[in-house]
């Protein structure tokens, strides 16, 4: 696409060569070299910007219009010129832009790609000398949980690319590098919980897990779950595990993961939002009341004891000091329950103090504890 301006151009509003994708795929043709004269719009530059040519870039002339839905049921990249007889290779359940897609997508995937990083060997494991047995453990069990939560978020992703129309290939490859982000998640905090001849914990109660493995009717649903409620929770369990870390490579571990999950985070809210303002009237109000359900799932998350015992121990230092550091928890709960209705106020999901779950509403009531920032 980046074209010699000197090279001799077709002129691309010549008759018939309207700039738009033909309304039928064409017959492919015998003759020799028929193919080079096979184009939807010839004489687009991409110009590369201050960092490089990336996809916003490249998104000029045809190549840049996202179509409200899509028939096309190939794998054609979104611009390249259709041919007739090729067979379909999918039925995307997702053809519509309102079901997936995201202004900031395209963007996202350029920071994604550019801020990559190496754990293996960018932390310094060397550094991550033993502590006592018991804050030991406890840390085992906390980066046991995260890299469970890692996992599980590699498989939803990975249940829904593949429904995705590739005329939204903005939001599928922004997707694949949040695949990438969550496996490299769940391999760091795997090895951090079995480093200096550790041992993995308990798995987690994991009732909202299978909740999001599970659901069906859309992926604004099951993104509303991803970003607006698991995602908050994960946020502040890293942002805690960095505060309270005993060494800079801990430091420097929680901290990337927290880079990574505010971008996944950044798709999902303004996908919601997104859809909110695009569905037919009432689907808002449609994803608030499947909330109801969703919450006592939530709830039982967060009165199974094992990770918050977890890390009140890791918080307080030791068990000695297990009370103290239950008060910060407790602390993070209230901010986590205050975090998720803002998040969903903000993309136009009616959830507030009044018609939040009983149960959930009673951790907003806890006073404020301990030197973490919300």
């Amino acid at each position: 696409m980046a074209l010699d301006e000197e090279q001799q151009l077709p002129d691309s509003t010549a008759e018939g060569d309207t700039g738009q994708e033909p309304e039928a795929a064409q017959p492919a043709s015998s003759e020799p070299l028929a193919w080079m004269n096979d184009t939807v719009e010839w004489g687009v530059r991409a110009r590369p910007g201050r960092k490089g040519l990336t996809m916003r870039d490249l998104n000029v002339g045809i190549y840049g219009e996202v179509p409200e839905s899509s028939s096309d049921m190939s794998r054609r990249p979104r611009g390249a010129f259709p041919i007739q007889g090729i067979p379909r290779t999918d039925l995307y359940a997702l053809s519509a832009k309102a079901d997936l897609w995201a202004d900031n997508a395209v963007d996202l995937y350029e920071e994604a790609i550019q801020r990559r990083w190496m754990g293996h060997l960018e932390i310094a494991w060397d550094e991550i000398t033993p502590q006592p047995y018991e804050w030991e453990l406890a840390m085992r069990q906390l980066c046991t949980e995260l890299a469970q939560q890692a996992s599980i978020e590699t498989d939803v992703i990975g249940q829904w690319l593949h429904k995705m129309n590739y005329a939204y290939h903005e939001v599928k490859t922004f997707l694949a590098s949040e695949i990438f982000d969550t496996g490299r998640h769940y391999t760091i905090f795997r090895n951090r919980a079995l480093h200096n001849d550790g041992s993995l914990g308990l798995e987690s109660a994991g009732q909202f897990n299978r909740r999001m493995m599970e659901t069906r009717p859309g992926w604004t649903e099951v993104g509303m779950f991803l970003y607006l409620v698991r995602g908050p929770l994960t946020l502040l369990l890293y942002r805690y595990g960095e505060a309270y870390a005993r060494n800079r490579a801990d430091k420097f571990l929680f901290r990337k993961c927290i880079e990574d999950k505010a971008r996944h985070m950044a798709y999902g809210m303004a996908h919601v939002k997104y859809a909110v303002e695009n569905q037919p009237e009432g689907f808002g109000m449609g994803l608030g009341n499947l909330m109801r359900g969703v919450e006592r799932d939530l709830v039982q998350d967060l009165k199974d004891p094992v990770l918050w015992e977890a890390l009140a121990i890791v918080i307080g230092g030791s068990v000695a000091n297990i009370a103290q550091g239950m008060a910060v928890v407790d602390d993070l709960k209230r901010r986590y329950i205050e975090d998720y209705l803002k998040r969903m106020q903000w993309a136009g999901v009616n959830k507030t103090e009044v018609n939040v779950s009983p149960d959930l509403a009673a951790f907003l009531r806890r006073e404020e504890t301990g030197p973490v920032g919300g």
